[in-house]
């Protein structure tokens, strides 16, 4: 096999590339003068491409190695077979792009737009000496230790992609097609897998904490080990799935009261005697919690739905990842309590006090609810002063009278929202997605 990169691969220089753009930029505007862009078999590694307009430009086999790609308008580009190793594409769009073939090993995708590209199984081969050749060595579409948190490729056609080891959280995959992907140990944290096909898809020892997918198609897909712990699997069918060691919620074998006496002991013994109550990935739904000292308590991605806490003491617990759906938390205090990427929808919540915990004279530990699902939730009377609710879900959640005051609710979605009485004073709402129809609506 020839070597990749062999002298069918032409290195271009700065001033070529920006000449090229320029005549691009020139193309797509429609303006005279201007010329569709083409860097086939080009080799660009390491330039900057930032911000540059490159609209159905043919890349096809183009060498982008470690190039600075960062918000490059690549939609509808023909990517066919190109190397983007480490590349980076943070905020990159590249929806309807063609990526077969490509390799995006290492290369950052964060907030990159994939929507309708097409990322199947392809291989590109070039000319050498009358010899066919592959363009790169790599084979499939490898996407290995890629980092795309963020990332929006909905609608994607990624048949046998090879995206092992790769930085997936809060990715929009959602009715993307990933059949036969192997996506090994990948993190896939809080990522959106609605209606994704996961035929024989590889998961193994994948994370999934807190991610949905709901009628998700995972006939033959590999789950050894993979850890599933506060996921969304309505719809789901997993009979034919391979769930040898994964980390589900698992019912609780001991009894409950005992395990919050001992709770109660540790804590009033501050530590020396007791234990701490340890409910990580417990089923309790449905269950009469109401009242009960669970403060510092480690319920992590447990199952609370319809589950009754009201009154219930939870100030510095774990409650991450929880599914907490149409739970009952009236007048629950959260003083402190970790809730990121809690699922909270539905749950009732008025007159929760979740303001900062007092940590020695001068410090205070804020109530963390980032990227909470609260959609429908009800918060009325709602004590959340200076709590993190930063990308958090409160859409059609009942606001009235809640006190946001100091609250972080940057990049939270209040669409829907009933806000009368809501005290925001010294709030942060910069990127808060709805504030201003809410403001705007009788």
């Amino acid at each position: 096999m020839a070597r990749p990169g062999g002298p069918e691969t032409r290195r271009i220089g700065e001033v070529e590339l920006r000449t090229i753009l320029d005549q691009h930029k020139t193309f797509f505007n429609r303006n005279p003068g201007g010329r569709r862009a083409c860097l086939k078999f080009m080799d660009a590694s390491g330039l900057d491409l930032s911000g540059r307009c490159l609209v159905e430009a043919d890349l096809s086999g183009v060498r982008l190695r470690q190039a600075n790609l960062r918000g490059t308008d690549l939609r509808r580009a023909n990517l066919f077979g190109a190397d983007l190793t480490g590349a980076d594409l943070t905020g990159a769009r590249l929806e309807g792009a063609d990526l077969r073939g490509i390799t995006l090993r290492d290369a950052i995708l964060v907030r990159a737009d994939l929507t309708r590209v097409d990322l199947r199984e392809g291989l590109l081969m070039a000319a050498n000496s009358g010899d066919l050749r592959h363009s790169h060595p790599d084979r499939g579409t490898p996407m290995q230790g890629a980092a795309a948190s963020g990332a929006v490729p909905r609608n994607a056609n990624a048949a046998n992609p090879m995206v092992k080891r790769a930085d997936l959280r809060d990715a929009n995959l959602s009715n993307t097609t990933l059949a036969h992907a192997n996506m090994a140990k990948a993190d896939l944290t809080g990522a959106n897998l609605h209606g994704a096909d996961l035929t024989g898809a590889n998961l193994a020892g994948a994370v999934l904490d807190g991610a949905t997918l709901n009628r998700a198609i995972m006939i033959s897909a590999v789950l050894r080990r993979a850890s599933l712990l506060g996921v969304l699997l309505d719809d789901v069918d997993l009979s034919q799935a391979d769930l040898k060691d994964v980390a589900v919620p698992r019912p609780l074998k001991a009894d409950i009261l005992d395990i919050i006496r001992r709770h109660t002991v540790w804590i009033d013994s501050k530590g020396r005697s007791g234990v701490r109550a340890d409910l990580t990935g417990v089923d309790l739904t449905g269950a009469d919690l109401r009242g009960m000292d669970l403060g510092a308590a480690v319920l992590r991605g447990a199952v609370l739905r319809g589950t009754n806490l009201s009154g219930a003491s939870l100030s510095m617990a774990d409650l991450s990842l929880v599914d907490g759906r149409m739970a009952n938390l009236t007048g629950a205090v959260l003083e402190g309590a970790q809730l990121e990427r809690a699922i909270l929808e539905s749950a009732i919540m008025a007159e929760v006090r979740a303001a900062p915990l007092p940590i020695g004279e001068r410090w205070d530990w804020p109530t963390n609810l980032t990227q909470a699902r609260l959609t429908g939730a009800c918060l009325t009377g709602a004590e959340l002063v200076q709590a993190r609710l930063m990308k958090a879900d409160l859409s059609q959640a009942d606001l009235r009278d809640a006190n946001f005051s100091r609250a972080s609710l940057c990049e939270a979605v209040v669409r829907g929202a009933k806000l009368a009485g809501a005290k925001l004073h010294g709030a942060d709402l910069s990127g808060c997605v709805g504030l201003e129809e809410e403001a705007a609506s009788p």
